[in-house]
């Protein structure tokens, strides 16, 4: 990875981020088509589009780059997801229909995506919803934790396929499996560290006895 850069795009200012290495890029969670001209600025050839869950804001950009060659890998229900989520997406201007998700690569749990010099373990983490999914490199020491732990807070549950339960369960594990130092790179707002989460998120109490 020779570069990683973030996007905040759209109402909710999902992060997406982009690495690159020798020409191709990845970009995690796309948030819209402006992405596109990041891409072109980096001298990105060959793309990989990776998402940590089919949330509207998160994918609002997949048909963009899908259109342009990229490799799109998600989990295998994330197409589902996006469908349901869809007419909000629409009402919040995201999107201008069911988004067209066509899942090139099936991130389950365990398996591992190489792309832009980052070797991507998905762990799949669902709670905030049925198909999110953790990516985690450990080499870089960073994982994209969509919206499962942000600086501070997590992601909501109290919504259509949300899950606490199983956002608990998903919580304890990202806690047991990762390094502290680990640098979590979120959906939303400011990178963090688990160890900063562990000492201060509220949500996390408890995870690390």
């Amino acid at each position: 990875m020779e570069v990683l850069e973030r996007l905040s795009l759209g109402v909710l200012q999902v992060n997406t981020y982009i690495a690159a290495a020798g020409g191709e890029c990845l970009v995690v969670d796309p948030g819209g088509p402006e992405v596109l001209e990041a891409l072109e600025r980096l001298g990105c050839r060959d793309i990989v589009v990776a998402l940590t869950h089919g949330h509207f804001d998160h994918v609002a950009g997949v048909e963009h780059l899908a259109a342009r060659g990229a490799v799109v890998a998600a989990h295998p229900q994330t197409p589902r997801v996006a469908e349901a989520y869809a007419d909000l997406g629409v009402k919040m201007g995201y999107l201008k229909g069911v988004p067209r998700i066509s899942v090139d690569v099936e991130l389950v749990d365990g398996s591992t995506l190489r792309a832009a010099g980052l070797s991507l373990r998905a762990i799949h983490t669902p709670g905030h919803s049925p198909d999110h999914t953790v990516l985690y490199d450990q080499p870089q020491g960073l994982a994209f934790t969509g919206d499962l732990i942000f600086r501070g807070s997590i992601g909501r549950v109290d919504i259509a396929l949300g899950d606490g339960e199983a956002m608990a369960r998903s919580l304890a594990r990202i806690v047991r499996e990762l390094p502290r130092g680990t640098r979590l790179l979120p959906g939303h707002g400011p990178e963090t560290t688990l160890e900063y989460e562990i000492l201060h998120n509220p949500f996390l109490q408890g995870f690390n006895q």
